[in-house]
């Protein structure tokens, strides 16, 4: 039994052997496995901040156009409401001016037809009045009475005018 015992501690120590050479060597590829294994899971990880970095920074900038944008579109409006205002003020201006003119050329030309009328029917008037004085001059009266009505007619026809 001896032989046994010695035979397996033998057994038992190279096995031993055996499992520290297969575990230094299999560590050692493990460890290298492992290593290789954490250095491209901090490459990804790297990577996925860098990426994560730009995306931010792209949504500023996308962030700072839009505010920009929106603004300009803003100060456009303004622009626009105030040039209709503008363009609005001018046409009731120009509108009323317009108006304005009319009515004085409108009043201006009744004005005149009225002084044309006046001055027609005294002008009517006169010659009613001297066609008359002639008539009855002519007919009815002696030369010293005629020459009263004539210097009668010739007043009355200053005074018209």
């Amino acid at each position: 039994m001896e032989g046994i015992v010695v035979e397996s501690i033998w057994v038992a120590v190279g096995f031993a052997v055996f499992v520290a050479l297969i575990w230094r060597r299999a560590g050692a590829l493990v460890g290298g496995m492992l290593d290789d294994r954490s250095q491209k899971i901090k490459k990804d990880l790297d990577e996925a901040r860098t990426l994560r970095d730009e995306a931010l920074e792209e949504l500023h900038k996308f962030q700072r156009l839009h505010r920009e944008a929106a603004e300009e579109a803003k100060a456009m409006l303004e622009n626009a409401e105030a040039t209709a205002e503008r363009i609005r003020e001018n046409a009731e201006k120009s509108a009323m001016e317009t108006i304005k003119r009319r009515e004085i050329q409108a009043s201006a030309k009744i004005k005149a037809a009225e002084a044309a009328m006046v001055k027609e029917l005294r002008e009517r008037a006169a010659n009613l009045a001297i066609a008359t004085a002639t008539t009855i001059i002519t007919s009815k009266l002696d030369e010293k009475a005629s020459l009263k009505l004539v210097d009668n007619a010739v007043n009355e026809i200053e005074r018209l005018n």
